[in-house]
């Protein structure tokens, strides 16, 4: 044998080896996105808001790094440029989960993207009670910011903010 037919007999076995490999994996699975929705919960592209909360304070959005993905497709912006997006957020309880550690998901576009943090989720329970909305989904305006590359080409984490009005009458 040459060393040509040697080359190509390794190059067969790697590629079927990688071929095995991808097939194995099965299909790869969308973050954030439900396949298909459970008894009793809130498909995400047909969300409707019961309230639209007013503008008022800047709300940042908790999250831990695992809606990455959906956040740079809602903020849509190409590789290396930053974010500049205005938008209408949902804010969506989660059930199932005791009345003090309730997480509510921030959805845009049909993902979710986010949670509000511990500290801002006092003050929004305590007014969707108020306003007899309980565990309802509301909405408010919503900016999507940075992302990009830097100058020194590393990948910059995204800006999320809520601008509502939690104590709006």
């Amino acid at each position: 044998m040459s060393y040509g037919q040697i080359l190509l007999f390794f190059f067969m076995c790697w590629l079927s080896y990688f071929a095995y490999w991808l097939l194995s994996r099965g299909p790869p699975n969308a973050p954030g996105r439900l396949s298909r929705p459970v008894e009793g919960s809130v498909r995400l592209e047909d969300l409707i808001s019961k309230k639209h909360w007013a503008r008022g304070e800047t709300v940042k959005i908790a999250d831990d790094g695992s809606y990455t993905a959906n956040i740079s497709r809602v903020a849509g912006n190409t590789f290396g440029e930053n974010a500049n997006r205005e938008c209408i957020a949902f804010l969506v309880p989660e059930d199932g989960k005791a009345s003090s550690d309730k997480a509510v998901s921030v959805v845009v576009d049909g993902l979710r993207i986010g949670q509000l943090s511990a500290r801002d989720l006092m003050p929004f329970e305590v007014m969707l009670h108020g306003a007899g909305l309980h565990a309802q989904v509301t909405s408010c305006d919503a900016y999507i910011g940075g992302g990009g590359t830097g100058a020194d080409g590393k990948k910059r984490h995204y800006a999320i903010c809520l601008d509502v009005d939690w104590f709006e009458a």
